[in-house]
């Protein structure tokens, strides 16, 4: 398929940036402005209307990585969320994070008072399970916080191998698969994990604004909801109350809610599914090896992983203003701590990569 007539993004330019934004399909462009139309000429009957749609949007949701609609919440960002989490999750006080993961995952447990423990990934980015394992004996690891697939090297940790940790230590086990969700196939029925957030605008392409949350069923009793606001408790509410409320992923909505972006956020999902996940993947991973096979000599493959660690996100050792340089050739990439990250989606296709390594052995 011709992708062009879809993203419109890839008719500027070389796009091979989705770990940083994802691309915004046509479709769903129309999903938001009508949206917006609706609320501009129908104020809140137009916003009302709105809700019903919120229940179809956690079901397609939940589908989307093997959960129950009941363990799913709404979220409009990753980093408001998992302060959010955090604060759930008090009770347990010994956090393991990786060093240098995404600075929105480390950041909560340090500021909210946590006995935060790291270990370091190796310089590669890969990050050995034995160590995970070996500093969750040692320490006495409560919660294990970590990304599905890191944001600067793209080494993916399976996530049946931390579900097999997390049942093994009895640890709870929270990943963020803002990186992943989208383009690597999550079935948490297969896998189990006791909280997963993703972002929507990277891999999923729903745009700005949107996330999910998924928090285990068994997980809501031993938790009190820490945010309450209309939105979970309407007008007629008596602060004596609030303590009876029982906890569910959905309480944690408790504002205004941004429909636009969640309408967009299903219109991305069904996209997704039409394609199919699997074939996402395995699409991305042929991108990933006519990569590595036409990377010029004289640029080092950093995240040179086995293929069970391998992801959709390849980092290369380039000259520090090579993002500039490929910026000027109409290819846009991030330099990222390890160096300059390419990242591709189901919408990139061979030629991509072609001109990508072109460009890479004519540079200065």
């Amino acid at each position: 398929m011709n992708y062009q007539e879809k993203y419109s993004a890839l008719r500027q330019c070389t796009y091979l940036n989705t770990a940083s934004c994802g691309l915004l399909s046509t479709q769903n462009q129309q999903v938001i402005q009508q949206a917006t139309q609706q609320y501009a000429q129908q104020g809140s009957i137009g916003r009302d209307a709105w809700f019903d749609e919120l229940a179809t949007i956690r079901q397609v949701s939940a589908e989307f990585i093997g959960a129950n609609s009941s363990e799913i919440g709404l979220i409009n960002n990753f980093t408001s969320c998992i302060y959010q989490v955090a604060q759930l999750l008090q009770g347990h006080r010994r956090v393991l994070v990786v060093a240098d993961d995404y600075p929105s995952l480390v950041l909560p447990w340090h500021l909210l008072g946590f006995e935060v423990f790291t270990i370091t990934a190796l310089p590669d980015g890969s990050i050995p399970l034995e160590a995970i394992e070996q500093s969750i004996r040692q320490h006495n690891i409560e919660i294990l916080a970590v990304s599905h697939v890191q944001y600067s090297s793209g080494f993916q940790l399976p996530l049946d191998m931390l579900s097999q940790i997390r049942q093994e230590q009895g640890t709870k086990l929270v990943v963020d698969a803002t990186q992943s969700l989208g383009v690597l196939p999550i079935n948490l029925q297969e896998t189990p994990v006791d909280v997963l957030i993703g972002s929507g605008y990277k891999w999923l392409t729903a745009g700005l604004g949107s996330g999910i949350l998924y928090i285990r069923q068994d997980l809501h009793p031993e938790l009190k909801p820490k945010l309450l606001g209309f939105g979970t408790v309407g007008s007629n509410f008596s602060p004596k109350s609030i303590d009876n409320i029982p906890f569910t992923p959905e309480t944690l909505e408790a504002g205004h809610y941004n429909f636009s972006s969640l309408l967009a956020l299903r219109q991305a999902i069904n996209e997704l599914q039409e394609v199919g996940i699997s074939s996402i993947f395995e699409k991305v991973m042929q991108l990933r090896s006519r990569l590595v096979e036409l990377l010029p000599t004289n640029i080092k493959l950093v995240s040179d992983y086995e293929v069970e660690h391998a992801s959709s996100i390849v980092v290369i050792s380039a000259p520090e203003d090579a993002e500039q340089q490929l910026k000027i050739r109409n290819i846009v990439t991030s330099t990222r701590p390890r160096g300059l990250r390419i990242s591709f989606h189901f919408y990139n296709n061979e030629q991509h990569i072609e001109k990508l390594c072109v460009a890479l052995a004519n540079m200065v």
